[in-house]
């Protein structure tokens, strides 16, 4: 009996034994899981160290290798894109988890849908793998990645917030070449030193080099590290604007709380109080005041908005400055008669044979009676947007209108705007909101004249949360793209003035009414990203589809064969 006993308790030992290593495995196996999104949300603004950035793959890396091992051939594709998906769900959902305070379903889109497309990256860079190998596989993934980053900038999805360069954004000082490569350029070097920290880690473990081969691996990795931040350093301390001239600016900060007040007070009211602000800190010299997004809340027709009470307000009070214009976000419309200029995002009055297009607009105020105004044109998925809009209309009907969000599918222009002082003539833009996150987007103003930058924006919708000072960071990347200071105006904050090198030198805090005037030069030097455009996404575009055909191409010989 004791001798059945023994045995039975060493075979339970022994099943205990092999479920614990069996789970061990799958820990070793699948620990990347959480391993990656968590170092990547560490390094994410506002409070993470954007370093962990440059190993927060490695975890990834090696399960990614491990699915991809040539011995798993039953639907080993599969699996890569799925634990590939686990993953950057994770990461979206730690880094953009403040979405939900606007709306629950935003947080599902990104966690779902633009997850999906970061592993769909995988996918395709593992089907290049198997067919070409190891090498020819880490170039793809680095070159689908990249061009995955930029084909999210500019489709009917849009959705660039975790481009992966912007991880540096709080500290500028690091990225200073950003005025070469963008924020593209930060990807890449991401992504080059993860591989490369992967792979001599991965020959560490092997040991299956020599030491003077691993010391070559080691030396390398540091200066992969180093020098980019070195350089950036040097360009930091070193560079000095080199102004035409310089204009006074102040930047009004009213602090309407999105949800209760900002578009239930009267809008009189809001400008008295804009005005208010405006005039305690402001001069004769002030040649500039900004308000932020959607200032003037009530929708109007743009063609008759000089004759509306609250805008001749507005025309009153920049009469009192010789010198003074305004830029003020502002809720318009258009009306079309003629069939043959209606817009696909237009939509049909019910009861005539007319239509319309809705637009958060900019108002710019100068010497004319009538203000000009700025579309904003990178709109806001679901909440400013329908996606293909154009295709399901005729499907859909007025349901593409009504879908569009809480305010609904809003027209877009093609050109960006430049407004000019109707004294100095200096340039300056109007980027609205969602819109100073797309680097090529707003070189695009500079390209046209900005002399300088202003962005409004609301960032109340997603409360106090990581949210709103990301949107912040992320701005004074494109100060550093385009070496243009920027004037930025937010309704509950944080309004700022960023210099050339995405330093913020005066700002006012978050929930805080107030205003602040600042100098500001008129800088007209264009940096090389300005003038050529994002160079690195279009190689990166090169590379990725002449792999894949050439992927495609191999596939379909050796079956011949």
């Amino acid at each position: 009996m004791l001798e059945k006993l023994n045995r039975r308790l060493s075979i339970s030992h022994l099943h205990l034994v092999a479920q614990g290593c069996n789970a061990m495995n799958t820990v070793n196996k699948y620990w990347p899981l959480v391993a990656t999104p968590a170092l990547l949300w560490a390094s994410w603004p506002d409070k993470g160290f954007p370093l962990l950035a440059l190993v927060a793959f490695v975890p990834l890396l090696s399960m990614f290798e491990h699915l991809s091992d040539v011995h798993m051939k039953k639907r080993r594709g599969l699996r890569v894109w799925f634990f590939c998906y686990l993953t950057f769900a994770l990461f979206n959902l730690f880094v953009t988890s403040w979405i939900w305070n606007a709306h629950w379903s935003g947080v599902l889109a990104v966690c779902t849908f633009n997850a999906a497309l970061m592993a769909l990256v995988f996918l395709m860079a593992h089907k290049v793998r198997v067919v070409l190998g190891h090498k020819r596989g880490w170039i793809a993934l680095v070159a689908f990645w990249l061009a995955f980053e930029n084909f999210h900038q500019d489709w009917e999805m849009s959705w660039p917030w975790l481009t992966l360069g912007n991880a540096f954004a709080h500290y500028p000082q690091w990225v200073q070449w950003y005025e070469y490569t963008s924020v593209s350029g930060g990807t890449l070097w991401i992504l080059i030193v993860n591989i490369l920290i992967y792979n001599t880690l991965k020959k560490y473990l092997e040991k299956s080099e020599p030491f003077s081969k691993m010391a070559f691996r080691y030396i390398g990795i540091v200066l992969w590290v180093t020098l980019p931040i070195a350089f950036s350093l040097f360009r930091y301390n070193r560079y000095v604007d080199n102004p035409a001239d310089s204009t006074e600016v102040v930047i009004v900060q009213p602090n309407f709380d999105a949800y209760t007040e900002k578009f239930d007070i009267p809008q009189t009211f809001q400008i008295q109080k804009f005005i208010s602000l405006a005039e305690t800190v402001m001069d004769m010299n002030t040649e500039l005041v900004i308000g932020p997004e959607t200032m003037l809340p009530e929708l109007i027709e743009e063609s008759a908005a000089g004759y509306h009470p609250d805008y001749q307000m507005l025309f009153a009070f920049k009469e009192n400055y010789p010198r003074l214009n305004l830029l003020l976000g502002a809720s318009t419309y258009q009306s079309y008669v003629d069939p043959a200029k209606v817009t696909p995002t237009a939509r049909k009055y019910a009861n005539a044979e007319a239509w319309f297009d809705v637009y958060n607009a900019a108002a710019y105020f100068s010497t004319d009676a009538q203000p000009e105004f700025y579309h904003k044109s990178k709109l806001v998925v679901g909440v400013e947007h329908f996606p293909f809009s154009t295709v399901l209309k005729p499907l859909l009907g007025r349901a593409v209108g009504d879908f569009g969000g809480t305010t609904g599918t809003h027209g877009i222009q093609k050109e960006r705007t430049v407004f000019f002082h109707s004294v100095t003539g200096h340039g300056t833009s109007a980027i609205i909101c969602f819109e100073s996150v797309f680097p090529e987007f707003v070189s695009k103003f500079v390209r046209n004249g900005a002399d300088f930058l202003c962005i409004i924006t609301n960032d109340d919708w997603w409360g106090n949360t990581a949210g709103h000072r990301q949107h912040l960071h992320y701005a004074r990347l494109r100060a550093v793209e385009n070496r243009r200071w920027i004037a930025r105006s937010a309704n509950t904050g944080i309004s700022a003035v960023i210099n050339a090198r995405g330093d913020i030198l005066q700002s006012i805090p978050y929930k805080q009414e107030g205003a602040l005037r600042a100098e500001i030069p008129i800088l007209k030097e264009k940096t090389f990203f300005t003038s050529s455009g994002d160079i690195i996404s279009r190689l990166a575009w090169f590379i990725g589809v002449f792999l894949a055909l050439y992927t495609v191409a191999f596939r379909l010989r050796k079956k011949k064969l």
